[in-house]
């Protein structure tokens, strides 16, 4: 197995003039930044060194969407949405109406909405938190108390409930849904979600076997990497945000102050822990000294862990086979905001990129980006990120 030797970034700027000028439908600019990134080498334990990839420049374009007088959800919701298996589709859940959009990013424009019910047989609930696209162009919904799998007309296929199932032993499940939820199997419709025990402080993944009403939970905490974060203001608690994801080969399991994820395979088996060493921010944030406090002590703790970092979920670039991973640090303003994202002065967006086995290639900070949450994905061997401009959505996409 190969392990990365250490390494140092320099980045450079070259000045530029911005060319942006907006139209109705698609616009685009694009600048050079040209950055030293690193000389990564790796050492086998038997056979010496090899040299690794150097990326030495980057482009960017923004792309407008053209909205065509829809009015796209680019508010609270715009991380609810995905990219089809054909990397041509991206689907966006719009709470205007209640609604799915769905956007050509091949053509760069909406090309038709479906409605949604909340009630009835086709009912998917009030609210909708998550969106997977799944083969056979069905789409996850997750919401509560169930979750649904739909058709692109809005028709209900199959519905997710994980209050109705028991454990191993014949327990029920409990009273609150994962929350987290992916399906890793149409056919014997299997779901896996994030279960947070909070009078325990740890994390569990449950494995749902739908047509069975049966949960297998995996204690994906052993090492104490979800309970230390764990932060609690009187009967409030607030834990990590825990992110899983799932793609052709892993479901990905990771937090956001530990760049630690942990692959399982489509049964729910652990296949191996990753754990990497990057250069730009630390590997995770230190441990709060503070756990349970009142709401301004708790609220100072969770700033004092975004200031160090915090990590999104990695996407798969099946282009160039590697992973994407973006990570940031935030700097606070005023400590009497009423949360940690309106008192966000200033927040640094740094990408990571990891070969195949989960070694860390390069790193930089990516400037373009105002700031983390957005959603991002690979598509046609490039990063691209979701933007809120001025109420349009667009993209900033990353060429490496």
């Amino acid at each position: 197995m190969r392990k990365l030797k250490p390494f140092s970034l320099e980045l450079i700027k070259i000045p530029y003039k911005s060319q942006l000028t907006r139209i109705p439908e698609f616009q685009c600019w694009k600048y050079l930044l040209f950055s030293i990134l690193l000389y990564t080498s790796f050492s086998c334990r038997e056979e010496g060194s090899e040299q690794g990839r150097q990326i030495t420049a980057y482009t960017v374009d923004t792309v407008f969407i053209a909205s065509k007088e829809r009015l796209l959800d680019v508010s609270g919701y715009m991380k609810v949405s995905d990219l089809d298996d054909d990397e041509r589709s991206f689907f966006l859940y719009n709470h205007h109406d209640h609604s799915i959009d769905e956007i050509n990013l091949d053509t760069k424009d909406f090309v038709k909405t479906f409605p949604l019910e909340a009630e009835g047989p086709n009912g998917v609930g009030q609210y909708v938190f998550g969106l997977q696209c799944l083969k056979d162009n069905l789409l996850f919904l997750k919401s509560v108390p169930f979750s649904s799998v739909i058709d692109t007309s809005g028709h209900v296929i199959q519905k997710i409930n994980w209050l109705t199932a028991k454990d191993s032993i014949g327990d029920p499940f409990g009273a609150v849904p994962p929350r987290s939820e992916v399906v890793v199997d149409t056919k014997d419709w299997r779901v896996m979600g994030t279960n947070l025990d909070f009078s325990n402080t740890t994390a569990f993944l449950g494995v749902l076997s739908v047509e069975k009403k049966l949960v297998k939970n995996i204690d994906v905490d052993t090492k104490l990497s979800f309970s230390n974060y764990f932060l609690k203001a009187g009967n409030n608690y607030r834990p990590p945000w825990v992110f899983l994801h799932a793609e052709e080969h892993y479901i990905y399991l990771s937090h956001l102050y530990s760049n630690e994820i942990f692959l399982f395979n489509p049964e729910g088996e652990l296949v191996k822990v990753v754990d990497y060493e990057p250069k730009l921010t630390p590997a995770r944030a230190k441990e709060p000294e503070l756990l349970s406090g009142t709401r301004e002590q708790v609220r100072h703790e969770s700033r004092m862990l975004m200031e160090q970092v915090s990590f999104e979920a990695p996407v798969w670039d099946k282009v160039n086979r590697r992973y994407f991973r973006l990570s940031a640090q935030r700097i606070f303003g005023d400590e009497s905001g009423s949360d940690e994202t309106a008192a966000t002065t200033k927040t640094r967006v740094f990408l990571s990129v990891l070969d195949p086995e989960f070694n860390l290639v390069s790193e930089v900070e990516l400037e373009e980006v105002p700031g983390a949450g957005y959603k991002y994905f690979a598509k046609d061997g490039k990063l691209w990120v979701c933007q809120n401009f001025s109420d349009d959505l667009g993209f900033l996409l990353f060429d490496l």
